[in-house]
């Protein structure tokens, strides 16, 4: 099969088509025919190297990806809730060497979710991560109410423009920072309000918030900590070991201002993505998706991603 690889840590030219072997799934497994993948930050920090020193993380050769929609062509032997031609999604662990931005995957059984009927590969491919992200922070972190006040920093992304239209759904007054190319898109979302992030700084604002969902990773807990109403929270995604460490040591002196700080580690797998297929089928969440590449366009698209100015999402359609 066709896959996108890497055989050593580096710039996106790492990065090339090659011919590898298809793995049988074992049980518990499923393989399945990708029709579609999508790309996260995550990915492209994984190529680079940003990851390698966290324990038990296998070292290249890695392949690309772990966001992925496809159609079920075998199972592995024994009992289990799949079966062969079943349209699922999900993720692959971002700890193996297996990837989405590949023709083909094996992915453990309970790792996936069925498609909503009528859903495309496309926007499923779209969920995982990036709206499993989202939704986790404001539900499940956050717990937003109607009429609560919260900031997205850096909305107009893959987690960022999901997190608009969640916390919009959860009924809360949003505001969201995103540059000024994307003010439009994120204004369309549903956000009340949008901030150049170039020429409006939030933090000198004076506004309060009862959550701040740090999706950006560029604001940081002592510039957010003065805008939370007391018993508010900040939630960061945690996108470097600096920035991780910083909001968990936050987390623990937090408590005695009365408000929170958590670092955001993704429970991803087959409940999430149930989750996501309920908002999805019952039109919550929009998955805008801004490019469309094949697997040769891999690279590319991730020398694009990491210039960090996005909208939505990378979707990598290994047939095309």
């Amino acid at each position: 099969m066709r896959a996108v690889r890497f055989e050593r840590y580096g710039p996106p030219d790492v990065l090339a088509v090659i011919e590898t072997a298809e793995r049988m799934p074992r049980a518990g497994e499923v393989k399945l025919r990708i029709h579609a993948a999508s790309l996260n930050p995550l990915d492209w920090k994984i190529r680079a190297g940003h990851l390698r020193f966290v324990p038990l993380f296998a070292k290249p050769p890695r392949t690309v990806g772990v966001d992925l929609a496809g159609e079920i062509v075998e199972v592995g032997g024994g009992p289990g809730p799949r079966h062969i031609g079943e349209r699922v999604f999900g993720s692959l662990p971002a700890f193996g060497r297996e990837g989405s931005c590949a023709e083909f995957a094996v992915v453990a059984a309970h790792r996936l979710a069925a498609m909503p009927p009528g859903a495309s590969f496309e926007h499923c491919a779209a969920l995982p991560v990036s709206a499993g992200t989202a939704v986790q922070a404001l539900v499940d972190e956050a717990h937003v109410t109607p009429g609560q006040r919260v900031l997205i920093n850096g909305a107009a992304g893959g987690v960022g423009h999901f997190a608009v239209q969640a916390a919009k759904h959860l009924g809360a007054h949003v505001v969201a920072t995103c540059s000024a190319s994307n003010v439009a898109f994120v204004r369309s979302l549903g956000a009340d309000a949008v901030l150049d992030y170039a020429s409006e700084d939030v933090a000198a604002s004076g506004a309060k918030f009862d959550a701040i969902f740090d999706v950006a990773d560029s604001l940081g807990w002592q510039r957010a900590a003065p805008l939370l109403d007391r018993g508010g929270v900040f939630i960061s995604t945690a996108g470097s070991t600096a920035s991780a460490l910083a909001t968990v040591v936050a987390g623990l002196a937090a408590p005695f201002s009365g408000k929170r700080a958590r670092a955001l580690v993704l429970r991803d797998g087959g409940e999430s993505c149930r989750r996501l297929a309920d908002w999805l089928a019952r039109d919550l969440l929009r998955p805008h998706v801004a490019h469309r590449v094949p697997l040769e366009g891999v690279a590319q698209a991730q020398e694009r991603m990491e210039t960090g100015h996005g909208a939505g999402k990378t979707i990598v359609l290994p047939n095309s």
